[in-house]
């Protein structure tokens, strides 16, 4: 049986993409792969993601990972000439996203306010650090210092260390993931009221997600844990264990019915016995005195024999997996999230998938990565062509 071809729910579609680093262009670029026309506006020097290392064949990886399936143009906007280039493309667009500093368009006569009237049916998102409003709308923001703002930093780390960013680029990525579901509202509501409006995501409004119950407790006075590892406040066991391989494994006891599964897999009906251990409030008050005990069981195994074990038990369990083993993960490639993309110079590589599927497929469709300004002169075509 032929396989269904992944459905492009967004053609016809054209985004005009005004985002640099990496909240903005993951929510356009995951728009691309479902068909939409992404046209990247760059400034004269680019996005500045094009200059940070690590490289491969003169592309930085951060921009390939975020940039793939888009057509670049480089417009000076302070310039009359790339405004009126600027005010043409938006003539055909649908949807503008754009994470520029709140009053910076507006500055220079482009903002949402003074061209909304002109252009009623366009959805526009806007991605930002801190809102558009408020005393710290103009701060600059990236994911790092977002982390330490919004209190992240100060629940990650050892209890007796200092505070931690947490790795990856986990708020930028949960903000594009926001910006991508902004744009499609957006083109819902037109769709159903024939107009436009703005919609607006922030580094720091989706941050503040990552610290609901701990903003819960605070917002009712309940009494917070400091800094855990990776324990957390609410559930025992949970945390990543030395395992015999002198990797760890992190086990995540939610339930009671978990738990007895736990202990009977670590073959300890002690634990399970114990007047200490027998509620999941017990456990998380004397979590001191059942580390050591659960630790000396963890010890006997590796991680990847414990995870096999407690997963085909029902505990919740992963080893701590490098990025390596990550990459070469069967259950990551089975879910198509590795896949090729195109360099400007023709060669393709490795980049990381399309985490959503539709009607069970994956987008398989090699995209290309492109040069700044790559494509002015189609688009000029394009727009040329349109006019008559």
């Amino acid at each position: 049986m032929k396989q269904e071809a992944f459905p492009k729910i967004l053609n016809g579609i054209r985004i005009l993409d005004l985002t640099r680093n990496i909240a903005g262009p993951v929510a356009t670029m995951m728009a691309a792969e479902m068909g939409a026309d992404v046209i990247k506006v760059e400034p004269p020097d680019g996005d500045e993601m094009r200059t940070w290392p690590p490289f491969v064949d003169g592309q930085s990886v951060y921009f390939i990972s975020c940039n793939r399936g888009k057509r670049s143009i480089s417009l000076d906007l302070k310039s009359e000439e790339g405004k009126a280039l600027f005010m043409q493309l938006l003539d055909h667009t649908d949807v503008l996203v754009e994470n520029y500093r709140p009053n910076t368009l507006e500055k220079l006569g482009l903002g949402w306010n003074q061209l909304k009237l002109t252009y009623p049916k366009l959805v526009w998102v806007s991605v930002s650090g801190y809102g558009r409003s408020g005393p710290k709308a103009q701060a600059p923001a990236y994911d790092s210092m977002i982390q330490a703002y919004s209190g992240i930093m100060g629940i990650t780390g050892e209890k007796d260390g200092a505070p931690v960013r947490g790795g990856g680029s986990p708020i930028d990525i949960a903000t594009s993931y926001l910006a991508w579901g902004a744009i499609m509202t957006g083109i819902h509501s037109l769709q159903q009221t024939g107009k436009g409006l703005i919609l607006e995501v922030s580094l720091m409004e989706s941050a503040l997600g990552f610290m609901h119950a701990y903003l819960q407790g605070c917002l009712v006075n309940a009494t917070l844990a400091p800094r855990m590892g990776s324990e957390t406040m609410g559930m025992y066991p949970m945390g990543a264990f030395l395992t015999k391989d002198s990797n760890h494994c992190l086990v995540q006891v939610s339930n009671q019915i978990q738990w007895v599964k736990f202990c009977e897999v670590l073959n300890a009906p002690e634990l399970a016995d114990d007047s200490r251990f027998k509620t999941n409030p017990d456990r998380v008050k004397n979590r001191d005195e059942l580390r050591p005990l659960i630790q000396n069981y963890l010890k006997l195994k590796s991680s990847a024999e414990w995870e096999v074990v407690f997963t085909n038990a029902g505990v919740p369990a992963s080893q701590v997996r490098t990025v390596e083993e990550v990459i070469n993960n069967n259950q990551v490639i089975a879910r198509d999230m590795i896949k090729n993309v195109r360099l400007p110079n023709g060669k393709d590589i490795k980049t990381w998938g399309l985490p959503i599927k539709i009607n069970e497929q994956s987008a398989t469709d090699i995209y290309a990565i492109p040069n700044l300004d790559q494509h002015r002169n189609e688009i000029i075509a394009e727009l040329e062509k349109l006019r008559h």
